[in-house]
């Protein structure tokens, strides 16, 4: 059984960020980084569920973005897969070029450019990560299971080099080429079974409701005040801004492409980076229309709840 990788809040609230947010803005830099590298890994994750489709319904349990709470905290996992017989943590790595390892299990990154970058020490995140689940599942009373982990990269084209031949690092780096092949080992490592169907469900739904979705606030992460927020309904074609709204049409003064949703995208930025609920008067200033009647027209249009009567009535931004 797989359960589907869905889009992680903080990356779209990023990439909303990332659009609305002015070049000037001194964080403006950091923000499209940021947004680039969250894509780039949820894209690194996707590419791994084809690779895993393979796997049998069962006896596998594949849980995608788990963020669990213990007394540390939370602790993040990437893709878990469970079995009867083990665990198993995948870290994936969407990072292009040549990534070197150290004897300390350092990552260093060598750009086309010959420039190196930093990674952190990625044996040391992933042994924590295997340290803090082992104690979670013993502290829940589930049976003693073996807990494996694997970092993998889900560029094919990426060149890994293990400079010292460390053990730790052949037997944990992979690409993801070779996931199903290391499945296939520890499960002839791992003969004896220490979950029972039954208790391997429950455990899937146990971490399922352990799982706490990082909520934040994006605009304090990022020092932004709701006035460097960029308004106006983007283009669809070409991303000018602001599109003009005539004659229930969106035109775009740049390209003079047309549209009857672009607000739709528009509004969804509005739920990532201020708020779930929006008034007439809040969806006029962000869209840049002018009209009670027209700001409520588009409103009504995407079927949005509404709460409130007429002077304070707001609409739930569900997307």
């Amino acid at each position: 059984m797989v359960s589907p990788s869905k889009s992680p809040a903080l990356m779209l609230q990023t990439e909303a960020l990332s659009w609305r947010l002015a070049e000037r803005h001194f964080k403006s830099k950091e923000v499209n980084k940021h947004a680039k590298n969250l894509r780039a890994g949820y894209n690194g994750e996707k590419s791994l569920e084809f690779t895993l489709g393979f796997l049998p319904e069962y006896p596998y349990i594949i849980l995608h973005n788990l963020r669990i709470h213990d007394e540390n905290g939370f602790f993040q996992i990437d893709t878990l897969i469970l079995s009867p017989q083990f665990i198993l943590i995948v870290e994936v790595k969407n990072i292009a070029g040549t990534v070197v390892y150290d004897e300390f299990g350092q990552a260093i990154r060598i750009t086309k450019k010959g420039e190196e970058e930093n990674l952190g020490n990625h044996i040391e995140q992933i042994n924590l990560q295997h340290f803090r689940l082992l104690r979670w599942v013993r502290e829940h009373d589930f049976p003693v299971t073996p807990i494996e982990k694997l970092i993998a990269y889900s560029n094919p084209t990426t060149i890994i080099k293990n400079i010292t031949n460390n053990t730790a690092i052949s037997e944990t780096v992979i690409h993801k080429e070779s996931l199903l092949t290391k499945i296939d080992g520890y499960a002839s490592t791992h003969k004896n079974v220490s979950l029972s169907e039954q208790q391997l469900h429950f455990l899937s739904s146990f971490l399922i409701t352990a799982h706490t979705t990082n909520k934040v606030d994006i605009l304090k992460k990022y020092q932004v005040v709701n006035a460097d927020i960029l308004r106006g309904v983007f283009c669809p074609v070409c991303g000018s801004r602001p599109m003009n709204r005539k004659k229930a049409i969106w035109i775009c003064h740049h390209c003079g492409a047309t549209s009857k949703n672009a607000h739709f995208e528009a509004l969804r930025h509005y739920s990532l980076l201020i708020g779930n609920t929006i008034n007439n008067r809040q969806a006029r200033d962000f869209l840049q229309v002018d009209g009670i009647q027209i700001a409520h027209r588009l409103l009504v249009k995407e079927q949005f709840k509404q709460i409130g009567n007429t002077s304070g009535r707001r609409y739930i931004l569900t997307f």
